[in-house]
């Protein structure tokens, strides 16, 4: 080693080993160099010296940008030793200190963590001493923190589960904050072990605390293997609910409740950033974590086939919140209280400002200039008794119930009012506050999203007249747009007034057959309600009108339009006007049903007129409808298809509009005085989902959104298989003689 490494100084020491910071004078760089074994262990044990040497060579052949790398394994007269590289930046322990982390550079932290795990479990090698100290951070020019896990002292290569090494004394080696249960008792360990760890990580990283402390070490081992844990959003309340089960996932007592492998745990992350903001009681939860029975079933975790199912009320039914939200922020001001606020994320809210009723902008500032404050942190239990510790989540539980409650907040009104009433004065702005709303992450998302200029969904964004979340068979007042091109635009209930709004419902399903709409799939009911017509209408789009179709935004597609829609007409009402599009030109698209049950779309510019009429669909039952507008050739064309898979495709020719198509009306009311508008104009049905696109979709495009995204979600369509002949009568007998 003299020959070629220089040593300087020590770094520190770890279980197996010293670190040594080193100048390699061959290929001028400075490195790190950790002794493994000396010479007189390895003449001692010649078993563990090749054991060693065997592990150090996997080790060496790790190549991930978040794992320190490797660059020689040697042996010298000291004994064996390894050559790294030697890293900037400082460990994570020091920069938790500070704070908490925002959540971009948590983000950050959990994927590239998670990647290099998974980049080590794949070569069979588990590390088993993840802490704050062995993960080593970086601010990389551009802003983004890096992230390396480092010292794989205590790694081991195989992937058959072993117990954990122990050193002359016979006590554990690793960080006792951090190790998992089955090491605490001497179990066989896996790569589930490995997200135990980071799971406590991570806990400390979003709240600035430890996950399992105490004044002795029998103290925390006793909280380790009796999950003796304060929930994260109890600790560190601007964290999401959803993170913290995740947290919790991988942090779970028994290692069948975690996920299998890296690879599930950062799918999951990926899947839980966009549910809903209280996922249901877990297993690996502790008592009074999950919210107040509610009503409904779903997946025990993202992708999972397990329910968990809370009871539900009879004759009603309640599935899971399909809303995403914007993330708090925890920014810390040394000597005052936390502050939450809003940035730009799709995870549960803050709460509005009272002279807005939106939630305030998020400054997005990293947590710097003093350690965590106590008032961060909620005080670590006693050691309690099993009655006391009954007392303690039952104050859990109710905690956990205000902050869920704090997550429900109010949004004022936007833009101008819908057509036909008066203009309203915005109390809203039009800067970077909007909150952006997500598919639910068990959708398909439709193709060329960049495209999408209006994406309404049901149960999606539909805020009541309190400014809430609207429950089922509540009024929808505003209908928020998940588009990124939209900016969330909204549609908004005529005038704002409840007796004109729809309501948040569940399709109706066939009473017989299977033919239909699926099970608890939202819908709006358009239905008229007590003689008066409902009817909403999109808002002024404002600064976003060029990115409609025909507007000055080139779209990234063809140019021209695409718009869809799943919808159900109510036979006893025909005929009805489903929706109409229309610019400023006195262009426009309208979708009617006739009293003949014909499905009729009417393309307008001027003088020239393209009318598509569908027979042989019936829009009476679930339907799909994809209409299209092409600039180059004004060739407009309807595709419908239904339930039991009948199909429609027609063409016709329109001179293509020459301002966008921004003014989208469901239904209409004639005017404030006028209940009953013409019947042929208003809408009795059910509406699942708007998506447009300010292009022309391509047909292998069109196809894929009318079919896998929209009418395999909402339909279910007639068997796959055919039924089975009917049994041949039974021949008549003979006549007796």
């Amino acid at each position: 080693m003299a020959e070629r490494y220089k040593i300087y100084d020590k770094l520190g020491a770890g279980g197996v080993g010293a670190v040594y910071r080193a100048y390699d004078n061959e290929l001028k760089r400075w490195v790190a160099i950790k002794r493994l074994i000396s010479a007189n262990d390895a003449s001692g044990d010649q078993g563990l010296a090749a054991e060693l040497r065997r592990e150090a060579d996997a080790l060496a052949s790790l190549r991930n940008p978040n794992i320190v790398t490797i660059f020689d394994v040697a042996s010298d007269a000291e004994g064996l030793f390894m050559v790294m590289e030697l890293l900037e930046g400082e460990d994570l322990a020091d920069v938790v200190a500070r704070g908490p982390l925002h959540y971009d550079d948590f983000k950050e932290l959990a994927s590239q963590t998670l990647e290099a795990l998974l980049a080590a479990h794949q070569r069979h090698i588990l590390h088993r001493d993840i802490k704050p100290e062995n993960i080593k951070v970086e601010r990389l020019p551009g802003g983004r923190m890096q992230s390396k896990i480092i010292d794989f002292g205590l790694a081991r290569a195989g992937m058959r589960a072993r117990k954990q090494t122990e050193d002359q004394e016979g006590t554990v080696m690793g960080s006792i904050f951090y190790m998992a249960p089955e090491q605490l008792t001497r179990a066989p360990v896996d790569v589930r072990t490995d997200l135990y760890s980071l799971g406590c990580v991570f806990y400390e990283a979003l709240s600035g605390r430890k996950a399992f402390d105490g004044e002795t070490l029998n103290i925390v081992i006793d909280k380790h293997i009796n999950h003796d844990i304060i929930p994260l959003n109890l600790v560190a309340p601007h964290v999401p609910p959803w993170l913290g089960a995740w947290v919790l996932r991988l942090m779970a007592l028994n290692p069948e409740d975690r996920p299998t492998g890296a690879q599930q745990a950062i799918e999951e992350f990926r899947a839980w950033e966009k549910m809903s903001a209280a996922p249901p009681m877990m297993p690996w939860m502790p008592p009074g974590y999950g919210p107040p029975p509610g009503t409904y079933t779903q997946p025990m975790y993202p992708g999972s086939a397990t329910t968990s199912t809370i009871p539900i009320q009879p004759g009603y039914y309640q599935p899971p919140q399909e809303e995403a939200y914007a993330q708090p922020v925890l920014e810390v001001v040394p000597d005052a209280e936390p502050i939450l606020e809003m940035a730009a994320y799709t995870t549960p809210i803050s709460r509005p400002s009272p002279t807005t009723g939106r939630p305030p902008v998020g400054r997005r500032t990293m947590p710097t200039g003093r350690s965590p404050s106590t008032r961060l942190h909620a005080p670590a239990p006693e050691p309690a008794s099993s009655g006391s510790k009954a007392k303690i989540f039952a104050i859990i539980g109710t905690g956990i119930a205000l902050v869920l409650g704090a997550g429900w907040f109010f949004f004022g009104s936007k833009k101008d009012t819908a057509s036909g009433g008066s203009a309203a004065t915005s109390i809203l702005s039009t800067g970077p506050d909007k909150v952006k709303y997500e598919l639910p992450q068990d959708r398909l998302f439709p193709p060329m999203d960049s495209d999408i200029c209006l994406h309404l969904v049901a149960g999606v964004g539909c805020i009541g007249k309190d400014g809430k979340i609207a429950p089922p068979d509540g009024v929808i007042l505003d209908w928020h747009d998940i588009s990124p091109l939209g900016n969330d635009n909204l549609a908004r209930a005529y005038n704002k007034n409840a007796d004109y709004a729809p309501k948040r419902s569940f399709w109706p399903t066939p009473t017989s057959g299977i033919i239909g709409a699926k099970p608890s799939r939202s819908v709006l009911d358009f239905r008229p309600r007590e003689g008066r017509p409902v009817a909403i209408a999109l808002t002024d789009p404002a600064g976003e009108k060029s990115k409609f179709p025909f507007g000055q935004t080139p779209p990234r597609g063809e140019s021209g339009m695409t718009l869809a829609l799943v919808f159900q007409v109510d036979e006893s009402r025909l005929p009805v006007r489903v929706l109409s599009l229309s610019g400023e030109d006195g262009s426009s698209v309208i979708l009617r049903v006739d009293k003949y049950k014909k499905i009729i779309a009417d393309f307008r510019n001027g003088g020239s007129l393209g009318s598509i009429t569908c027979n042989g669909v019936d829009p009476t039952i679930p339907c799909t409808v994809v209409l299209t507008w092409q600039t180059a050739t004004s060739v407009t064309e309807m595709r419908v298809k239904d339930a039991p898979g009948k199909t429609f495709r027609a063409a016709a020719k329109t001179k293509p509009p020459t301002a966008p198509l921004t003014r989208l009306q469901i239904g209409k009311v004639v005017g404030a005085n006028q209940d009953n508008a013409p019947a042929e104009e208003q809408f009795s049905g059910y509406l699942a989902e708007v998506v447009m696109y300010s292009s022309l979709l391509k047909l292998d495009q069109i196809q894929l959104l009318e079919s896998k995204v929209l009418r395999d979600h909402y339909i279910q369509g007639p068997p796959t298989t055919p039924p089975p002949a009917p049994a041949p009568a039974p021949a008549p007998s003979a006549p007796q003689k």
